[in-house]
């Protein structure tokens, strides 16, 4: 049992944080939690470049994130079994259920898509494939979760050229301006986060994906080697903003997106010391987008 669901279920806790503590424990075991940050990151991309937002974009990310995710834990409950019991109970025996939701999900994502146009829709569409490569495997290939490296390259490069791409291709409305080298600085900021994010979430696994033979960074480095990295990561995105400053993007969002990789090197010392806390890793490090998506928008808002 998770910390967090120790400490709520204790009767002398206040009811208001044992219901608390049970809805977190549902929205991140169900997907609903990263789904909805899914959403953020692409409404983030939209702001950033200067896009009229399409909300059924916004709703067509969250479902294939969701479906997505929901699948994933359909059919690798082994890792969770070891990593997380109680999610994995959420699903065991329910496997149909999950699996026929996962399926409504993707057929809404896809109809949304195919609405947009081809490229909106192929663009959409391509955690699939990589999905199919990194749990599933491919024909006469190992899957990409057995590669070190690999699989987080390929799976944070392709969730964050997604909401890179959207925007851009559907463009209703003022652009940004400076074309490919705006959205290479955006591709940069979320790629990097949703690294630090990835290995962040290896590293709390880290019994369960030695126990099923799964090489991850945690497990090849060892947890102080995995730390500096994942600092180096995050300071390097200082260097973004002064670039970002100098060339006069984003300006006004730049306090926003500093406070992050403030926020950002906190959690990584955090939780490089108390990896075990899973729920919530959930919700301060995939939950940070939120927050900093809803306040990019009130930015947005009142300028």
């Amino acid at each position: 049992m998770n910390t967090t669901e120790v400490i709520v279920r204790e009767s002398s806790f206040h009811p208001f944080f044992r219901v608390f503590g049970s809805i977190s424990f549902l929205l991140v075991s169900s997907s609903v939690l990263v789904s909805l940050t899914s959403s953020m990151v692409l409404l983030l991309s939209f702001i950033l470049q200067g896009v009229k937002v399409d909300t059924p974009l916004l709703v067509a990310a969250f479902a294939l994130t969701f479906a997505v995710y929901s699948l994933d834990r359909v059919m690798n409950q082994k890792e969770d079994l070891i990593n997380d019991p109680d999610r994995s109970r959420l699903f065991m025996g329910r496997e149909r259920m999950w699996t026929v939701v996962a399926t409504a999900a993707l057929a809404s994502s896809v109809a949304v898509g195919a609405r947009e146009g081809l490229s909106v829709l192929v663009t959409l569409l391509s955690p699939l494939g990589v999905y199919a490569a990194y749990s599933v495997g491919l024909p006469s290939a190992p899957r990409l979760k057995q590669i070190p490296v690999v699989k987080n390259v390929v799976l944070v490069g392709t969730w964050a050229l997604v909401p890179t791409l959207l925007p851009s291709l559907r463009a209703i409305g003022p652009a940004g301006g400076k074309g490919t080298l705006l959205s290479l600085l955006i591709f940069y900021f979320i790629f990097t986060k949703i690294m630090i994010n990835s290995i962040l979430f290896d590293l709390r696994d880290v019994k369960g994906d030695s126990a099923s033979g799964v090489r991850t960074l945690p497990v090849i480095l060892g947890v102080p080697h995995v730390r500096r990295l994942l600092l180096l990561l995050n300071a390097t995105l200082i260097v973004w903003t002064v670039v970002c400053w100098l060339l006069d993007s984003f300006l006004q969002y730049l306090p926003i997106l500093a406070a992050s990789i403030v926020y950002g090197f906190w959690y990584v010392h955090f939780f490089t010391k108390h990896s075990q806390k899973r729920i919530l890793v959930d919700l301060l490090v995939d939950g940070e987008w939120i927050p900093l998506t809803l306040a990019t928008t009130l930015v947005y808002v009142l300028t």
